[in-house]
């Protein structure tokens, strides 16, 4: 995923990347935003380990050329704070296979599940 936040305010609430086992493990975030200035420009990626006191976090600056992992469930609430400025990061995910087959599993059986009802009324 390529994301664009394009200043002015611009931010993602806290959420978990994989919080239904859809195979996602661990989140890679690659940075692009040369000359960054967290003071003036914002855009922190706060992450809220699990198992830390709530007055703990971990603030990352999306600075140019760093790379970040992370375990891609519960464990690691986060969220992107205000960007003042337009910040540019490339997230991808690794899958576990397993994880993601059975999800993937549950998720026809859900759309067949759903095709049976609305052509049974």
């Amino acid at each position: 995923m390529v994301a664009c936040y394009p200043g002015s305010g611009a931010h993602y609430v806290k959420h978990v990347d994989n919080p239904n086992r859809d195979g996602r493990c661990i989140t890679a975030i690659y940075y692009l935003n040369l000359n960054w200035d967290v003071h003036t420009c914002g855009g922190l990626l706060r992450i809220f380990p699990e198992g830390w006191r709530e007055d703990k976090v971990a603030d990352i600056e999306p600075l140019f050329d760093r790379l970040l992992f992370f375990w891609s469930d519960r464990r690691n609430p986060h969220e992107v704070q205000p960007a003042f400025d337009t910040r540019y990061a490339i997230t991808l995910w690794y899958f576990d296979a397993a994880e993601r087959e059975e999800a993937v599993r549950r998720y026809d059986k859900e759309r067949l599940s759903m095709e049976k009802s609305s052509t049974s009324t």
